[in-house]
This record gives C-alpha cells, sequence and structure tokens, in this order.
C-alpha cells in the first residue's frame, strides 16, 4: 500500500471504518488517537507503539494547521498538515491518517465509532471532553503514560537552542558585543491565569460553560495563541485543575495548585511565581491574564510582553482604551487611567479624570484602564511582600501600592476591546449572546 493510501478524508474514513468491522473473523478492533503532531518524535512513536497494541488497526486523527494555530498560538505548526500527515502514515504502527477541522476529535471519534480512544498523559479518562462521545457508541477511553523527557514544546526549544548557538558561533563580533553591553538580558515571558472558585457574586464562575467549554478553558486558549512561551493556570481548587488537565497537554497548559487563603490575584501570582520559577536568574516577564476574561486578546498579550521587553526598567505594564462613554466616565466601577507623555501612568481612579476644568477646552482624552498586567517577576514578589499603600486603601486600586512605592507602569494603549468579564450570571449570558453574533474565540 502507498503511504498516500493511508491518507482518508472523513467520508472515506467512515467507508473504511465500517468495512473493517465487518471482515475477518468477527471485524477488526479499532484504536483511535489523535493530536498535533507538530514535530514527530520519539514520545509520539512511542505513544502510536502503545495505542496499537491495544487493538487490531490505529487509526490518527491530526489536527489542521487552523487548529494547531488557534490552540499553539500563530507560530505553529512548524510542518504543514499533509506533511504531518505523512509522516504518520509513513510509520507502520499507523493504519490509516485523517486531518480534522476542530479543536477536538469529536466529530472524527463520530465517524471511527473506536472501540477503544487513546490519550497519552496523566489525565483520567473521565476528564476528556471527547469521553462521552467514545462511551456513547460503546467505546472505551485508556490513558497511557508519555515517554519521559518527550514533548514537541521541549523538541522545539531544543532546536532554538541548536539555532541560537550556530548564530552564535558564525557572528562571534556582534556576540561580543552584546556580551560588553551589560543593559542586554534574556527576557522569558509566560502568562499565568489566576482562577479561584469561590465568588460572593458567582460561585465556580471559572467552570461556567460558555458554548460548551469552561470559561478559564477560553481564557487559557486564548493565552496559547499568543507569543508567551508558557501558560500556567494558579487555583486553589481541585475541580479547576482537573478542568484545565483534561482540556489540554502539559506541555500546552499547566497548573499549579496555590494556597486558598490567597487575598488576591497578585498574591495568587506571587505564590505561583515562587512555587515554579524560584531559580530563575533571567528576567521573567508574567503576564496576569484573570480567569474570567474569556474575550481576551492574545494580540495584547503579546503587545504587553513588547512593551516590558523594550525597556528593562519598566516594572509593571498594563492595557486601556478610549473611553467616550458619558455613562462609564462617571461610573465609579470604571477605573480611569491619566499617562505621561511617555506612556507611564501618572494616576489610577474611580473618579473622571482628568477633571475638565474649562468646558470650552477641547474634550478630555479619558482612557479606561483595562485590568490585565504585565510584571516583571522580581518586582511582583516584592510588592506582594509590601503593605497597603495609602491611595490604594482609598481607591481600593492595588497597582496604585505599585506607583506609590516608585514603580513604573506603562500604559499600552489598546482598541476593539469585547470588555465582557465573567462576574456574575448575567456577564454569562452577555458573554454568550456576544459569541452567538459571531465571535470566535
Amino acid at each position: 500500500m502507498k503511504i498516500e493510501d493511508k491518507i482518508l478524508n472523513r467520508e472515506q474514513l467512515a467507508q473504511w471504518c465500517n468495512l473493517k468491522r465487518t471482515e475477518r473473523m468477527g471485524g477488526a478492533r479499532l484504536v483511535f488517537t489523535n493530536g498535533c503532531f507538530d514535530i514527530l518524535h520519539a514520545g509520539h512513536v512511542d505513544l502510536l507503539q502503545q495505542a496499537r497494541a491495544l487493538g487490531t488497526l490505529l487509526i490518527v486523527g491530526v489536527n489542521s494547521d487552523a487548529s494547531v494555530k488557534r490552540l499553539k498560538g500563530p507560530s505553529r505548526p512548524v510542518n504543514g498538515q499533509a506533511e504531518r500527515a505523512f509522516v504518520l502514515a509513513a510509520l507502520g504502527s499507523v493504519d490509516a491518517v485523517c486531518i480534522f477541522e476542530e479543536d477536538t476529535p469529536d466529530a472524527t471519534i463520530e465517524t471511527v465509532r473506536p472501540h477503544i480512544h487513546v490519550k497519552g498523559g496523566d489525565y483520567r479518562a473521565d476528564e476528556l471532553p471527547e469521553a462521552e462521545t467514545v462511551r456513547k457508541h460503546g467505546g472505551e477511553v485508556m490513558i497511557v503514560p508519555l515517554r519521559e523527557g518527550f514533548s514537541t514544546t521541549g523538541t522545539i526549544e531544543k532546536m532554538c537552542a541548536a539555532t541560537d548557538s550556530a548564530s552564535h558561533m558564525s557572528t562571534h563580533a556582534a556576540a561580543q558585543t552584546r556580551a560588553n553591553d551589560s543593559d542586554v538580558k534574556e527576557t522569558r515571558c509566560i502568562v499565568i491565569i489566576p482562577a479561584r472558585f469561590g465568588s460572593t457574586r458567582f460561585a465556580g464562575k471559572p467552570l461556567a460553560l460558555l458554548e460548551g467549554r469552561p470559561v478559564v478553558e477560553h481564557v487559557a486558549r486564548a493565552a496559547l495563541r499568543s507569543q508567551a512561551e508558557t501558560v500556567l493556570v494558579a487555583t486553589d481548587d481541585e475541580r479547576i485543575a482537573q478542568a484545565i488537565k483534561g482540556a489540554f497537554w502539559r506541555d500546552e497548559v499547566d497548573v499549579v495548585l496555590t494556597s486558598a487563603d490567597c487575598p488576591t490575584g497578585t498574591d495568587r501570582l506571587a505564590e505561583a511565581i515562587q512555587s515554579c520559577f524560584a531559580d530563575v536568574q533571567e528576567r521573567l516577564i508574567v503576564v496576569n491574564v484573570q480567569g474570567d476574561e474569556p474575550f481576551i486578546d492574545p494580540h495584547h498579550i503579546n503587545l504587553l510582553m513588547q512593551a516590558m521587553r523594550s525597556d528593562d526598567s519598566i516594572a509593571m505594564a498594563t492595557l486601556a482604551t478610549p473611553l467616550d462613554d458619558a455613562e462609564q466616565i462617571n461610573d465609579t466601577n470604571v477605573v480611569k487611567v491619566v499617562c505621561a507623555a511617555n506612556g507611564d501612568a501618572l494616576y489610577f481612579s474611580r473618579l473622571p479624570i482628568p477633571f475638565q476644568r474649562d468646558m470650552s477646552t477641547h474634550a478630555a482624552p479619558y482612557l479606561r484602564h483595562l485590568g490585565v498586567y504585565a510584571y516583571e517577576a522580581k518586582w511582583l514578589l516584592q510588592m506582594a511582600r509590601l503593605p497597603p499603600s495609602p491611595l490604594e486603601e482609598i481607591e481600593k486600586l492595588e497597582q496604585l501600592r505599585a506607583l506609590e512605592n516608585g514603580a513604573r507602569i506603562r500604559v499600552v494603549q489598546v482598541e476593539n476591546v469585547v470588555n465582557i468579564a465573567i462576574d456574575t450570571p448575567r456577564d454569562l449570558e452577555m458573554a454568550q449572546e456576544h459569541w452567538n453574533k459571531g465571535t470566535s474565540l
């Protein structure tokens, strides 16, 4: 059989599976697994061999290029869908390959109706969103351990390190100049998503379903589409942790469990950093995206990281958007910010600032502050140890603690903001209404 003959579209796959179920001594035992398979490595081969050993035929679902970009970010996939499918089809353990456009394999599972669906990792079978689809057709979900030390992310990091090393050797003069420049530092950027189950207005909101997925999963998928090197969910609740583990590979989105006693999201971030990055020596940029912000724009996350990378003297960066709604200008729940000429924040307030004393002058340039921050990790740890400042206590705005202690906060202005955070059940209804109008994440 030619390699290309193993690559089937969904209609061909349905016919093939139906045939294989009925032929040969009562029919074949179909095993299905799926993934991006961006760069095939030993871990993938080991997984496929283990899966094949559980049945008589192995079908592999491959995420399309568009799906991989949605899940992994604009820099992925490294190899196109046709090439990935071709390499998989060349393996002796694989009997059929099908490319699917969706982010989850449910539709392909409906076509295959496998006897066994295999997932590699440390998940529990009940955590997988596709488990219900498998069992609906009488199938079984099985988890097999991944080969230690192998992941696509790790493989890409090795490639980048090798490329950097070769580049360094071939451009010694430029490298020497950089080495002599004490102002240049390595910078790593990560996203941490604090997600607390308890809420006085909407308990369990990170797990509330929006378009069939938990709100916090939407946030994590958006963060994956940014240029962040690592995405973490910091939570105090095992239910949230299991939901994330069931939706993502560990090298996509990991979970860190934090104390239930963290008084603020900043404290939860600081605990996560101390737990996971205590020994990091380079400049570490942490973007804080709340677990109730399903419409966060990955490009806005990138802009915050770029702002922090551009100036090592900046301790924090945050987002703001033009504000011209008279009701919101006077709404004390809507935080306003004024900036210096260089873009640094001068002050944040719940009152309208700047105050327009002379109405005959041009309209005041109001900016609405958006609660998405990037921090230099060492400063964040320091800030978490500082007591609440006087202005912070008066305005009930935590960022004023940073200003009162001399930290620079760069304000990045953005537009086209979907300002729907899930604080109440009504917010969830508004989010679903917005989605139904054609918004996709």
